[in-house]
């Protein structure tokens, strides 16, 4: 199983890009500003995107992978959780229900 807190690099050459990130792409208040992104990195290989990399202040990282089954795995510092996020009702929607239920002020509908 791969660490949640990196992707891994691939036996083809990755190729990463920086994308730049706007308040108003991701904005889902208005409190939020991007001042704690630190980076947003694009991993790519030969098929296209491989993962994306959000760092989130100095200890927060949110990493996407894509493949036959895509995961999100959030982290902060060396701890977190990878899940998979490829069938309905799978593993990252049973998270974000539970989320939801037991942080009812965090909800976003």
């Amino acid at each position: 199983m791969k660490k949640p807190t990196k992707p891994t690099k691939s036996a083809r050459s990755t190729r990463r890009s920086r994308v730049p990130v706007s308040p108003c792409q991701h904005a889902p208040s208005p409190s939020w500003t991007a001042s704690g992104i630190l980076s947003a990195d694009v991993v790519k290989g030969k098929g296209g995107v491989e993962a994306v990399v959000v760092r989130l202040a100095p200890h927060y990282l949110v990493v996407i992978t894509g493949g036959d089954k895509p995961s999100v795995s959030l982290a902060c510092t060396h701890h977190g959780f990878v899940a998979e996020a490829f069938e309905l009702n799978g593993q990252l929607e049973q998270v974000i229900n539970h989320v939801r239920k037991q942080f009812p002020k965090l909800r976003v509908d």
